[in-house]
Protein backbone atom coordinates (compact mmCIF):
# COMPACT_ATOMS: atom_id res chain seq x y z
CA UNK A 1 0.00 0.00 0.00
CA UNK A 2 1.30 3.06 -0.82
CA UNK A 3 1.04 6.51 0.95
CA UNK A 4 1.60 9.70 -0.79
CA UNK A 5 1.00 12.18 1.75
CA UNK A 6 0.24 15.70 1.64
CA UNK A 7 2.17 18.26 -0.72
CA UNK A 8 3.46 20.37 2.20
CA UNK A 9 5.74 23.41 2.24
CA UNK A 10 8.63 22.44 4.18
CA UNK A 11 11.94 21.50 3.23
CA UNK A 12 12.76 18.41 3.86
CA UNK A 13 16.73 18.14 5.18
CA UNK A 14 16.56 13.80 5.77
CA UNK A 15 15.72 13.69 2.15
CA UNK A 16 18.33 16.24 0.79
CA UNK A 17 21.32 14.25 2.88
CA UNK A 18 20.45 11.01 1.37
CA UNK A 19 20.02 12.31 -1.55
CA UNK A 20 23.71 13.79 -1.34
CA UNK A 21 25.26 10.96 0.47
CA UNK A 22 23.89 8.50 -2.39
CA UNK A 23 26.15 10.75 -4.82
CA UNK A 24 29.25 10.29 -2.42
CA UNK A 25 28.49 6.39 -2.42
CA UNK A 26 28.04 5.96 -6.79
CA UNK A 27 31.29 7.71 -6.38
CA UNK A 28 33.27 4.98 -3.93
CA UNK A 29 35.36 2.53 -6.07
CA UNK A 30 34.05 -0.98 -6.85
CA UNK A 31 36.93 -3.69 -6.69
CA UNK A 32 34.97 -6.49 -7.99
CA UNK A 33 36.10 -7.66 -11.45
CA UNK A 34 33.38 -7.33 -13.70
CA UNK A 35 32.67 -11.11 -14.36
CA UNK A 36 31.51 -11.25 -10.45
CA UNK A 37 29.74 -8.33 -10.63
CA UNK A 38 25.98 -8.50 -9.68
CA UNK A 39 23.06 -6.79 -9.89
CA UNK A 40 24.25 -5.14 -6.15
CA UNK A 41 25.77 -1.79 -6.80
CA UNK A 42 28.34 -0.68 -4.09
CA UNK A 43 25.93 1.88 -3.26
CA UNK A 44 23.00 -0.15 -2.74
CA UNK A 45 25.28 -2.04 -0.52
CA UNK A 46 26.45 1.30 1.37
CA UNK A 47 22.96 3.02 1.30
CA UNK A 48 21.54 -0.73 2.83
CA UNK A 49 23.89 -0.21 5.87
CA UNK A 50 23.16 3.32 6.38
CA UNK A 51 19.44 2.49 6.64
CA UNK A 52 19.36 -0.05 9.16
CA UNK A 53 21.49 2.69 11.14
CA UNK A 54 19.20 5.52 10.77
CA UNK A 55 15.95 3.61 11.21
CA UNK A 56 17.34 1.93 14.20
CA UNK A 57 16.48 -1.50 13.01
CA UNK A 58 18.43 -4.59 12.26
CA UNK A 59 15.31 -5.78 10.13
CA UNK A 60 14.39 -2.87 8.19
CA UNK A 61 15.73 -4.96 4.73
CA UNK A 62 14.02 -8.10 5.59
CA UNK A 63 10.57 -6.18 6.15
CA UNK A 64 11.47 -3.87 2.89
CA UNK A 65 11.42 -7.22 0.98
CA UNK A 66 8.24 -8.50 2.58
CA UNK A 67 6.66 -5.09 2.11
CA UNK A 68 7.89 -5.36 -2.02
CA UNK A 69 6.08 -8.98 -2.31
CA UNK A 70 3.10 -8.03 -0.51
CA UNK A 71 2.59 -4.55 -2.34
CA UNK A 72 4.94 -4.22 -5.35
CA UNK A 73 6.87 -1.31 -3.51
CA UNK A 74 9.02 -0.88 -0.71
CA UNK A 75 10.77 2.12 1.27
CA UNK A 76 14.20 1.26 0.62
CA UNK A 77 13.84 2.48 -2.76
CA UNK A 78 11.46 5.42 -1.84
CA UNK A 79 13.28 7.06 1.10
CA UNK A 80 16.83 5.55 0.15
CA UNK A 81 16.73 6.18 -3.44
CA UNK A 82 17.93 2.42 -3.58
CA UNK A 83 17.54 0.19 -6.88
CA UNK A 84 17.79 -3.21 -5.75
CA UNK A 85 17.15 -4.14 -1.68
CA UNK A 86 20.42 -6.14 -0.79
CA UNK A 87 20.90 -8.91 1.82
CA UNK A 88 22.81 -8.28 4.81
CA UNK A 89 25.50 -10.81 3.29
CA UNK A 90 25.65 -8.97 0.25
CA UNK A 91 26.18 -5.73 2.21
CA UNK A 92 28.86 -7.44 4.69
CA UNK A 93 30.93 -8.58 1.54
CA UNK A 94 30.92 -5.32 -0.33
CA UNK A 95 31.45 -2.93 2.47
CA UNK A 96 34.53 -5.03 4.16
CA UNK A 97 37.09 -3.41 1.35
CA UNK A 98 35.72 0.22 0.99
CA UNK A 99 37.50 2.70 2.99
CA UNK A 100 36.09 4.43 5.38
CA UNK A 101 37.47 7.73 4.83
CA UNK A 102 35.14 7.84 1.39
CA UNK A 103 32.45 8.36 3.58
CA UNK A 104 33.65 11.31 5.31
CA UNK A 105 32.50 13.71 2.87
CA UNK A 106 28.54 12.59 4.01
CA UNK A 107 29.85 14.01 7.55
CA UNK A 108 30.75 17.12 5.60
CA UNK A 109 27.37 17.76 4.05
CA UNK A 110 25.60 17.41 7.54
CA UNK A 111 27.78 20.36 8.39
CA UNK A 112 27.23 22.54 5.86
CA UNK A 113 23.46 21.88 5.83
CA UNK A 114 23.24 23.17 9.14
CA UNK A 115 25.33 26.48 8.20
CA UNK A 116 22.95 26.75 4.93
CA UNK A 117 19.69 26.77 7.04
CA UNK A 118 21.68 29.60 9.44
CA UNK A 119 21.59 26.92 12.08
CA UNK A 120 24.79 26.74 12.88
CA UNK A 121 25.49 29.62 14.80
CA UNK A 122 23.70 28.65 17.56
CA UNK A 123 26.60 26.74 18.58
CA UNK A 124 29.07 29.65 18.32
CA UNK A 125 30.46 30.17 21.41
CA UNK A 126 33.28 32.02 21.96
CA UNK A 127 35.52 34.51 20.05
CA UNK A 128 32.78 33.68 17.47
CA UNK A 129 34.04 30.25 16.80
CA UNK A 130 33.29 26.90 17.89
CA UNK A 131 34.08 24.48 20.38
CA UNK A 132 35.38 21.03 18.84
CA UNK A 133 35.72 18.26 21.12
CA UNK A 134 38.16 15.18 20.63
CA UNK A 135 37.34 11.83 22.36
CA UNK A 136 38.76 8.50 22.26
CA UNK A 137 35.95 5.62 22.25
CA UNK A 138 36.12 1.61 22.19
CA UNK A 139 33.09 0.03 20.09
CA UNK A 140 34.20 -3.17 19.28
CA UNK A 141 36.46 -5.64 22.19
CA UNK A 142 36.44 -9.74 21.75
CA UNK A 143 38.70 -12.77 22.43
CA UNK A 144 37.98 -14.31 19.50
CA UNK A 145 36.69 -11.39 16.83
CA UNK A 146 39.50 -9.91 15.26
CA UNK A 147 40.39 -8.41 11.81
CA UNK A 148 43.79 -6.47 10.18
CA UNK A 149 42.39 -3.36 11.76
CA UNK A 150 42.19 -4.51 15.01
CA UNK A 151 43.91 -3.14 18.35
CA UNK A 152 45.15 -5.81 21.23
CA UNK A 153 45.92 -5.53 24.26
CA UNK A 154 47.43 -8.82 26.87
CA UNK A 155 46.02 -9.70 30.01
CA UNK A 156 48.27 -11.84 32.75
CA UNK A 157 52.02 -13.24 32.41
CA UNK A 158 52.81 -14.93 29.46
CA UNK A 159 51.23 -18.28 30.61
CA UNK A 160 48.79 -20.90 29.22
CA UNK A 161 46.40 -18.42 30.83
CA UNK A 162 47.72 -15.04 29.17
CA UNK A 163 44.51 -13.27 27.02
CA UNK A 164 44.74 -10.73 24.20
CA UNK A 165 41.61 -8.76 23.65
CA UNK A 166 41.23 -7.56 19.93
CA UNK A 167 39.47 -4.32 19.66
CA UNK A 168 38.46 -1.15 17.77
CA UNK A 169 38.87 2.30 19.01
CA UNK A 170 37.52 6.03 17.60
CA UNK A 171 38.80 9.41 18.04
CA UNK A 172 35.40 11.01 17.79
CA UNK A 173 35.23 14.48 17.00
CA UNK A 174 31.75 16.63 17.65
CA UNK A 175 30.58 20.19 18.37
CA UNK A 176 29.54 21.38 21.25
CA UNK A 177 28.22 24.47 23.23
CA UNK A 178 27.11 25.20 26.69
CA UNK A 179 23.64 25.26 27.11
CA UNK A 180 22.96 22.80 24.22
CA UNK A 181 22.07 19.37 24.90
CA UNK A 182 23.46 17.82 21.43
CA UNK A 183 26.70 17.29 19.92
CA UNK A 184 27.14 17.56 16.05
CA UNK A 185 29.61 14.76 14.93
CA UNK A 186 32.16 15.53 12.60
CA UNK A 187 35.00 12.95 10.46
CA UNK A 188 36.41 10.62 12.94
CA UNK A 189 39.83 9.32 12.64
CA UNK A 190 40.02 5.18 13.63
CA UNK A 191 42.65 4.36 16.29
CA UNK A 192 44.29 1.15 14.42
CA UNK A 193 47.48 -0.10 13.15
CA UNK A 194 49.18 2.02 10.81
CA UNK A 195 51.18 1.27 7.87
CA UNK A 196 55.07 1.53 8.47
CA UNK A 197 54.78 1.47 12.45
CA UNK A 198 55.21 -1.26 14.40
CA UNK A 199 53.95 0.59 17.62
CA UNK A 200 50.49 0.21 18.34
CA UNK A 201 48.09 3.15 17.49
CA UNK A 202 47.08 5.04 20.84
CA UNK A 203 44.46 8.24 21.09
CA UNK A 204 47.33 10.60 20.83
CA UNK A 205 48.78 9.55 17.56
CA UNK A 206 44.84 9.69 15.91
CA UNK A 207 44.59 12.84 17.28
CA UNK A 208 47.32 14.12 15.30
CA UNK A 209 46.85 12.96 12.26
CA UNK A 210 43.06 14.48 12.59
CA UNK A 211 44.30 17.53 13.48
CA UNK A 212 46.57 17.30 10.13
CA UNK A 213 44.09 16.17 8.16
CA UNK A 214 40.95 17.83 9.08
CA UNK A 215 42.70 20.97 9.76
CA UNK A 216 41.66 23.03 6.61
CA UNK A 217 38.21 21.44 6.96
CA UNK A 218 37.20 23.46 9.85
CA UNK A 219 39.70 26.03 10.33
CA UNK A 220 36.57 28.35 8.72
CA UNK A 221 34.82 27.67 12.08
CA UNK A 222 37.64 29.27 14.29
CA UNK A 223 37.64 26.20 16.03
CA UNK A 224 38.87 25.59 19.92
CA UNK A 225 40.15 22.00 20.09
CA UNK A 226 39.18 20.39 23.65
CA UNK A 227 39.62 17.12 24.88
CA UNK A 228 41.00 15.82 28.66
CA UNK A 229 44.11 15.61 30.84
CA UNK A 230 45.45 13.34 28.07
CA UNK A 231 45.76 16.43 25.71
CA UNK A 232 47.37 19.01 27.52
CA UNK A 233 50.86 17.84 26.29
CA UNK A 234 53.35 20.41 24.35
CA UNK A 235 53.49 18.05 21.17
CA UNK A 236 50.32 18.52 20.38
CA UNK A 237 49.55 22.04 21.59
CA UNK A 238 51.82 22.86 19.36
CA UNK A 239 49.97 20.81 16.44
CA UNK A 240 47.25 22.81 16.62
CA UNK A 241 48.59 26.02 17.17
CA UNK A 242 50.64 25.48 13.84
CA UNK A 243 47.20 25.14 12.30
CA UNK A 244 46.20 28.58 13.60
CA UNK A 245 43.69 26.83 15.76
CA UNK A 246 43.11 27.42 19.55
CA UNK A 247 43.30 24.81 22.11
CA UNK A 248 40.79 23.96 25.36
CA UNK A 249 42.27 21.34 27.77
CA UNK A 250 41.46 19.65 30.91
CA UNK A 251 44.94 19.94 32.70
CA UNK A 252 45.58 17.96 36.23
CA UNK A 253 47.85 18.82 38.90
CA UNK A 254 49.35 15.38 39.02
CA UNK A 255 50.20 15.19 35.31
CA UNK A 256 51.70 18.87 35.23
CA UNK A 257 53.56 19.47 38.12
CA UNK A 258 56.11 22.25 36.74
CA UNK A 259 53.12 24.41 35.50
CA UNK A 260 51.32 23.91 39.09
CA UNK A 261 54.60 25.00 41.29
CA UNK A 262 54.27 27.91 38.97
CA UNK A 263 50.22 28.88 39.50
CA UNK A 264 51.11 28.56 43.55
CA UNK A 265 52.73 32.57 43.34
CA UNK A 266 51.12 35.85 43.93
CA UNK A 267 50.99 36.44 40.67
CA UNK A 268 47.97 34.03 40.06
CA UNK A 269 44.58 36.52 39.28
CA UNK A 270 40.98 35.62 41.13
CA UNK A 271 37.68 36.14 40.79
CA UNK A 272 34.94 35.31 42.60
CA UNK A 273 30.78 35.88 41.44
CA UNK A 274 28.22 34.59 42.95
CA UNK A 275 24.85 33.81 40.10
CA UNK A 276 21.44 31.82 40.37
CA UNK A 277 21.21 29.00 38.52
CA UNK A 278 17.18 27.37 38.80
CA UNK A 279 16.24 27.82 42.42
CA UNK A 280 19.68 27.81 43.60
CA UNK A 281 22.47 29.73 43.84
CA UNK A 282 26.15 28.95 43.45
CA UNK A 283 29.39 30.99 44.04
CA UNK A 284 31.97 30.51 41.25
CA UNK A 285 35.60 31.00 42.27
CA UNK A 286 38.30 31.38 39.62
CA UNK A 287 41.58 31.60 39.59
CA UNK A 288 43.84 32.17 36.16
CA UNK A 289 47.64 32.84 35.13
CA UNK A 290 48.56 33.01 31.93
CA UNK A 291 52.39 32.65 30.20
CA UNK A 292 53.05 29.58 32.34
CA UNK A 293 55.30 26.68 31.11
CA UNK A 294 53.56 23.40 30.56
CA UNK A 295 56.71 21.52 31.20
CA UNK A 296 60.33 21.89 32.88
CA UNK A 297 63.07 23.48 30.52
CA UNK A 298 63.69 26.84 28.85
CA UNK A 299 61.96 26.16 26.03
CA UNK A 300 59.12 24.88 27.21
CA UNK A 301 55.45 26.42 25.82
CA UNK A 302 54.08 29.08 27.44
CA UNK A 303 49.68 28.39 28.03
CA UNK A 304 47.50 30.14 29.83
CA UNK A 305 46.19 28.57 33.15
CA UNK A 306 42.38 29.14 34.58
CA UNK A 307 40.71 27.20 37.54
CA UNK A 308 37.56 26.61 38.53
CA UNK A 309 36.05 25.96 41.89
CA UNK A 310 31.96 26.23 42.05
CA UNK A 311 30.10 26.35 45.59
CA UNK A 312 26.89 26.13 47.29
CA UNK A 313 27.24 28.85 49.70
CA UNK A 314 24.48 27.29 51.79
CA UNK A 315 26.89 24.39 52.95
CA UNK A 316 29.80 25.39 51.23
CA UNK A 317 30.61 22.46 49.70
CA UNK A 318 32.68 22.18 46.34
CA UNK A 319 30.10 20.76 43.67
CA UNK A 320 32.43 21.40 40.74
CA UNK A 321 36.07 21.79 40.59
CA UNK A 322 38.48 21.70 37.18
CA UNK A 323 41.46 23.29 35.97
CA UNK A 324 42.66 23.98 32.60
CA UNK A 325 45.04 25.31 29.88
CA UNK A 326 43.96 27.46 26.76
CA UNK A 327 45.90 29.34 24.33
CA UNK A 328 43.52 31.79 24.72
CA UNK A 329 44.60 34.84 27.02
CA UNK A 330 43.17 35.20 29.87
CA UNK A 331 41.24 37.97 31.61
CA UNK A 332 38.36 38.99 34.00
CA UNK A 333 35.92 39.31 31.15
CA UNK A 334 36.59 35.91 29.71
CA UNK A 335 37.47 33.24 32.36
CA UNK A 336 33.91 32.42 33.36
CA UNK A 337 33.55 31.64 29.56
CA UNK A 338 36.35 29.40 28.88
CA UNK A 339 35.62 27.75 32.46
CA UNK A 340 32.13 27.16 30.94
CA UNK A 341 33.64 25.97 27.74
CA UNK A 342 35.88 23.59 29.18
CA UNK A 343 33.14 22.19 31.68
CA UNK A 344 31.19 21.34 28.01
CA UNK A 345 34.07 19.22 27.21
CA UNK A 346 31.81 15.92 28.64
CA UNK A 347 29.39 16.76 26.13
CA UNK A 348 31.48 14.77 23.39
CA UNK A 349 31.26 11.32 25.85
CA UNK A 350 27.28 12.15 27.07
CA UNK A 351 25.70 13.85 24.08
CA UNK A 352 27.67 11.88 21.26
CA UNK A 353 29.14 8.56 22.86
CA UNK A 354 26.96 7.67 25.03
CA UNK A 355 23.95 8.50 22.65
CA UNK A 356 25.79 6.34 19.94
CA UNK A 357 26.19 3.46 22.53
CA UNK A 358 22.81 3.52 24.52
CA UNK A 359 20.20 5.72 22.40
CA UNK A 360 19.26 3.24 19.89
CA UNK A 361 22.34 3.16 17.80
CA UNK A 362 23.53 -0.07 18.87
CA UNK A 363 26.97 1.16 18.11
CA UNK A 364 29.15 -1.55 20.37
CA UNK A 365 26.96 -4.50 18.56
CA UNK A 366 28.81 -6.62 16.23
CA UNK A 367 27.01 -6.58 13.30
CA UNK A 368 29.44 -7.97 11.67
CA UNK A 369 33.25 -7.43 11.89
CA UNK A 370 34.90 -8.70 8.15
CA UNK A 371 38.24 -9.54 7.43
CA UNK A 372 39.34 -5.63 6.61
CA UNK A 373 37.28 -2.71 7.11
CA UNK A 374 33.89 -3.76 7.88
CA UNK A 375 33.60 -3.36 11.18
CA UNK A 376 35.43 0.22 10.86
CA UNK A 377 32.64 0.97 7.75
CA UNK A 378 29.74 0.18 9.53
CA UNK A 379 30.78 2.37 12.90
CA UNK A 380 31.10 6.02 10.18
CA UNK A 381 27.30 4.63 9.06
CA UNK A 382 26.42 4.62 12.44
CA UNK A 383 27.98 8.43 13.02
CA UNK A 384 26.65 9.33 9.60
CA UNK A 385 22.51 8.46 10.89
CA UNK A 386 23.53 9.83 14.44
CA UNK A 387 24.69 13.59 12.61
CA UNK A 388 21.58 12.52 9.83
CA UNK A 389 19.11 12.74 13.23
CA UNK A 390 21.33 15.40 14.90
CA UNK A 391 20.78 17.70 11.89
CA UNK A 392 17.20 16.96 11.51
CA UNK A 393 16.46 17.78 14.76
CA UNK A 394 18.03 21.06 14.46
CA UNK A 395 17.33 21.91 11.41
CA UNK A 396 13.87 20.40 10.01
CA UNK A 397 10.59 21.67 11.21
CA UNK A 398 8.69 18.82 9.69
CA UNK A 399 10.95 16.41 11.57
CA UNK A 400 10.53 18.22 15.09
CA UNK A 401 6.71 18.41 14.71
CA UNK A 402 7.17 14.28 13.74
CA UNK A 403 9.35 14.19 16.78
CA UNK A 404 7.41 16.39 18.69
CA UNK A 405 3.81 14.17 17.78
CA UNK A 406 5.34 11.16 19.18
CA UNK A 407 6.04 12.62 22.33
CA UNK A 408 9.06 10.44 23.12
CA UNK A 409 12.50 9.57 21.25
CA UNK A 410 11.27 5.84 21.77
CA UNK A 411 7.83 6.32 20.55
CA UNK A 412 8.97 8.44 17.30
CA UNK A 413 11.52 5.56 16.03
CA UNK A 414 8.97 3.48 17.07
CA UNK A 415 6.53 4.49 14.80
CA UNK A 416 9.48 4.74 12.03
CA UNK A 417 10.08 1.08 12.25
CA UNK A 418 6.27 0.25 13.04
CA UNK A 419 5.07 2.46 9.67
CA UNK A 420 7.97 1.53 7.40
CA UNK A 421 7.13 -2.32 8.06
CA UNK A 422 3.58 -2.13 6.79
CA UNK A 423 3.45 0.92 4.18
CA UNK A 424 5.44 1.78 1.53
CA UNK A 425 5.87 6.07 1.73
CA UNK A 426 6.62 8.10 -1.92
CA UNK A 427 8.87 10.46 0.69
CA UNK A 428 10.52 11.03 3.80
CA UNK A 429 8.14 14.13 4.30
CA UNK A 430 5.11 11.62 3.39
CA UNK A 431 6.37 9.41 5.95
CA UNK A 432 6.72 12.10 8.25
CA UNK A 433 3.73 14.41 7.68
CA UNK A 434 1.70 10.76 8.40
CA UNK A 435 3.20 10.49 11.94
CA UNK A 436 2.15 14.38 12.23
CA UNK A 437 -1.21 13.21 10.94
CA UNK A 438 -2.32 10.13 10.64
CA UNK A 439 -5.47 9.43 8.22
CA UNK A 440 -8.63 7.98 9.67
CA UNK A 441 -8.56 4.20 10.63
CA UNK A 442 -11.62 3.53 7.86
CA UNK A 443 -8.48 5.23 5.31
CA UNK A 444 -5.80 2.59 6.51
CA UNK A 445 -7.82 0.09 7.40
CA UNK A 446 -7.75 -2.50 10.63
CA UNK A 447 -6.32 -5.81 10.22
Amino acid sequence: MMHTGDDMSFNNILQSLITQAREVMNKLPDTRKKSNATKYEISDAVMGGLSVFLMQDPSFLSHQERLLESSGGDNFTTLFSGANIPSPNQIRNLLDNISPSGLFPILDFSLQTLEKKDRLKEFQYFEGGYLIALDGTEYHSSENIKCECCSTRTYGKKTDKQKTIYHHQMLAASIVSPGINQAIPLRPEFISPQDGSEKQDSEMSAAKRWIEKNCEIYKHLNPTIMGDDLYSKEPICKDILGKEMNFLFTCKPESHKTLYEYVKTDEVKKLSIKEKEGYKTYIYNFKYMNSVPIKDGDDALLVNWLDIEVVNPKDSKVVYHSSFITSHHITNSNVSSLANAGRARWKIENENNNTLKTKGYNFEHNYGHGKKNLSTVFATLTIIAFAFHTVSDIACELYERAKKKSRTRINFFDRLRTLTSFICFKSWESLLNFIINPPPKEVIGVY
